[in-house]
């Protein structure tokens, strides 16, 4: 995992997170990945092959995309928080995602 961060559940709503992950290993190269979503259920996309890896500004993104989260749960009486996701459970949302839609089982 590259970057990211997760608004866990809480005061009634639903919690979210954004990451971004590298997978390496591939013919061709490295594939790098968004998650992004509710906590309960993250769609996960490729970004394109091109794409800058900027640490900071991943980092930034999922800060920006993640305040809607904790608005919801202020607004609900409650306090959150962004931290950081585990890396193990973002990689298996990715490994899940790529035997889903390309057959491809990765350790």
């Amino acid at each position: 995992m590259l970057a990211g961060g997760i608004v866990e559940p809480g005061a009634g709503a639903s919690g979210a997170v954004v990451a971004f992950v590298a997978v390496s290993g591939f013919p061709g190269g490295s594939r790098l990945f968004r998650i992004e979503g509710p906590a309960s259920a993250p769609a996960v996309r490729e970004l394109e092959a091109a794409t800058t890896i900027d640490l900071g500004r991943f980092d930034r993104d999922a800060q920006e995309e993640l305040e809607p989260a904790l608005a919801e749960i202020a607004a609900r009486g409650g306090v959150g928080a962004i931290a950081r996701p585990a890396p193990a459970w973002v990689a298996a949302q990715v490994r899940a995602f790529l035997e889903r839609t390309e057959g491809l089982v990765i350790d």
